[in-house]
């Protein structure tokens, strides 16, 4: 029995080295693809850099180039680990698919993934009452582009997972909880303590974050527009208003939301909800949302540091910079909001670990 728990303790987790593998290999399949204009490629609009896609301040070929040389590099990265994660090759490969995750995030990830989050429920919403919308929306996600770049968080999400699990094994530790054997009540409750409050610094710095955003589209409504160069008669129309509105509306929500994570409301149903109240809110349901979101800030957040590599940010601003500096700051309190909603979702799964059921070790949830 020993044996056996032993080996599921080991092997849990393990399908993501598989799975980032195959990613890596179509990665690289679609820069040949691309190259030999199979398929159409995501880097044609240069406008993009400025919502962070920092591959299309350059020709296409150089954006076929990194995905290639990345595609190849996790190929060989994930071929280590499917065959032999442990010892000296498996210690590097696990720290090379963390860099990979982060590569893939800093670099083809990219501002439409939170457009394409922000407007989903925009459309669900209120698609009907502006004629059209459905249709480009369905358009817009469906393009080159905005698939590869689902492609990409998927990337992230794979050998970021792989990291971890490799890591895990280097150590000796639970490959599904990150546990090492022996663990006291006293131990565990000590990290959920830590975790708690690590998550409440880091809930209150991105509910900070949040409201950059809105209190730059919320005035809309009162006829004041900042940072849109009111002086050169920019008018939200209808059709604007709504979106920018659902749009402030989903980042007010967001911040709501977010207090789940330290509340015991983000543990337990709250009354109100009937037919949930009282019963245990599942990790995942808070855990994979909030790591998405998480990805996308970072992605769009990036556009700042991005204009400063390449010196492009919002080619279309009035003289003087005004535009630049209201929505760089925006913009860059979603890099904040990202980081940090990111600590917290990582707190939040800490606190909540409850008996692995893969190594046995941990204890009941406390629901604080």
């Amino acid at each position: 029995m020993a044996v056996e728990a032993q080996t599921r303790k080991r092997g849990a987790g393990r399908w993501a080295f598989p799975a980032a593998l195959a990613w890596s290999a179509g990665a690289a399949l679609l820069a040949v693809a691309w190259a030999a204009e199979v398929l159409p490629h995501p880097f044609s609009r240069t406008d993009a850099v400025n919502i962070g896609a920092v591959l299309n301040a350059y020709d296409p070929s150089a954006g076929s180039a990194f995905v290639l040389a990345l595609g190849l590099l996790g190929t060989v990265c994930g071929a280590v680990l499917v065959r032999a994660p442990s010892g000296v090759a498996g210690r590097a490969a696990s720290v090379t698919a963390l860099l990979a995750a982060g590569v893939i995030v800093l670099v083809p990830l990219q501002g439409a993934l939170l457009t394409v989050l922000g407007y989903t429920p925009v459309v669900i919403v209120a698609g009907w009452a502006l004629p059209g919308l459905p249709a480009s929306y369905a358009e817009y996600v469906t393009s080159a582009e905005n698939l590869f770049l689902m492609y990409c968080a998927l990337g992230a999400v794979l050998w970021g997972v792989s990291g971890l699990v490799g890591l895990r094994l280097q150590r000796g530790a639970c490959t599904a909880c990150g546990r090492a054997e022996g663990r006291t009540r006293e131990q565990e409750e000590r990290v959920r303590a830590a975790a708690l409050r690590t998550g409440r610094i880091a809930v209150a710095l991105a509910v900070a974050a949040s409201l950059a955003y809105p209190s730059i589209r919320i005035p809309w409504l009162f006829g004041y527009y900042p940072g849109m160069g009111t002086e050169e008669g920019f008018d939200a129309d209808g059709g604007l208003l709504v979106v920018g509105m659902g749009l402030a509306s989903g980042a007010l929500v967001g911040a709501v939301l977010m207090l789940g994570l330290v509340q015991r409301w983000g543990v337990r149903f709250p009354r109100w909800m009937v037919g949930l109240a009282g019963r245990r809110v599942p990790v995942s349901l808070a855990v994979a949302p909030a790591t998405l979101v998480a990805l996308a800030l970072v992605s769009l957040g990036k556009v700042v540091p991005a204009a400063w590599l390449t010196g492009r940010f919002f080619t279309e601003a009035a003289p003087g910079g005004g535009v630049n500096a209201v929505h760089e700051v925006a913009f860059a309190s979603m890099l904040f909001w990202g980081v940090a909603l990111a600590v917290a979702t990582g707190a939040y799964w800490i606190r909540r670990r409850a008996e692995c059921a893969t190594c046995g070790e941990g204890f009941p949830e406390s629901f604080r």
